[in-house]
Order: structure tokens, then sequence, then C-alpha cells
């Protein structure tokens, strides 16, 4: 295995991804807004000001090790990026189709990762072939369960958005893919709910 993959950030990706759009869903739309205000504040300043005081970077890094990748040492993580996605998302776009965006952010990314490390080998765009249909159908299988159990979301919007979700994580961006994955599938899936 090598040393840059960690499973627990993988299965860290999962349910702490999942913490904010099934929140959108449970809580009451108040009081969602005001935790996530709280939550994503305290979070991005501490990221923040990590990268500026290298002791509490250093403790930072020691604690959460096995969560983090290398290169977040010296740049934001991939949790301010996720963060920020949300933000956006929540803010600018239906929250039906947020919450279905950042569900495959949530479990689409990690897995297409898992799977792309132990059982990839096809290459496409340096991420592996197998990897991206897992998190096509990963995303898929997160639409459906959020279509069965009452979102409002048609499927071929659903479809859409998985896709697209799939081909932001497939393609090498210069920027943390948990930012353009949710922000792009979300733009495509209001666009057809628009036209």
């Amino acid at each position: 295995m090598s040393r840059s993959y960690r499973p627990q950030r993988a299965l860290f990706h999962i349910f702490a991804g999942l913490i904010i759009p099934v929140s959108a869903l449970f809580l009451p739309k108040t009081l969602f807004f005001i935790l996530l205000g709280i939550g994503s504040t305290l979070y991005l300043v501490v990221d923040l000001l990590r990268l500026r005081l290298r002791r509490l970077n250093s403790w930072f890094c020691w604690t959460f090790q096995k969560l983090l990748k290398g290169s977040e040492a010296s740049r934001l993580t991939g949790a301010s990026y996720m963060i920020m996605a949300s933000i956006i998302a929540i803010a600018a776009f239906p929250l039906d189709l947020a919450i279905l965006a950042l569900s495959f952010l949530a479990v689409g990314d990690p897995l297409a990762t898992m799977v792309g490390h132990y059982k990839g080998r096809h290459r496409v765009f340096g991420k592996s072939l197998e990897g991206s249909l897992t998190c096509l159908v990963a995303c898929i299988g997160a639409g459906l369960i959020h279509y069965y159990t009452g979102l409002n979301v048609a499927l071929p919007v659903i479809l859409v958005g998985a896709a697209v979700a799939t081909i932001a994580e497939a393609i090498p961006l210069p920027i943390d893919d948990n930012l353009p994955m949710p922000l792009l599938a979300v733009t495509a899936m209001w666009l057809m709910t628009i036209w």
C-alpha cells in the first residue's frame, strides 16, 4: 500500500461528508443554517490559522495525520474545500440539488480513491477507470437513495449529476476536487431543471 493512501481518510470522508447533507434533510432549516455557519467558520479559521502558526500546524498535522494527505501540511485541507463547496451549493442552488451534489462528493470521491488504489489497473488522466466507474455507481446509488426517500429531483437529473460529478472527480484540476466536484454537479442538475 502506498504511504499516501490511508483507508481511514476515505472512511472519514464518507462519514464527515454526509453530515451536512443529512443534517440539511432532518434539521429545521434555521437550526441547520446556524450550525453550518458556526461549524464552518470554526473549522475554516483553525485551518487558516494553522498555516500561519507553525506550532499549531505541527500539532494539527500530528493529531490528524491518519486523515491528512502529505501536501495538506502546507495548504488547506480537503475538508475546507468540502465546507466551501457546501456553503456555495446550499446558498446558490435549491436545497434538494445541493444535498444530492454533496452526497455525490461524500461517497463517490472516497470510494473512487479506495477502489482505484486497490483494484485500479487502467489509467485515464492519471486516475483509474475502475475508480471512476465506482464513483459513478456510488453517486447513482446515493441519488437513488435520496430519490426513494422523498427528495424532489427527477431520475434523469440525478443521472446527469452523477455523471458530471464522476467526470469532475476523474479529470485533473489545479484545485482540490472537493470544491469543483459538487459545484459542477449541482450546476448541471440545476440547468436541467430550468430548461
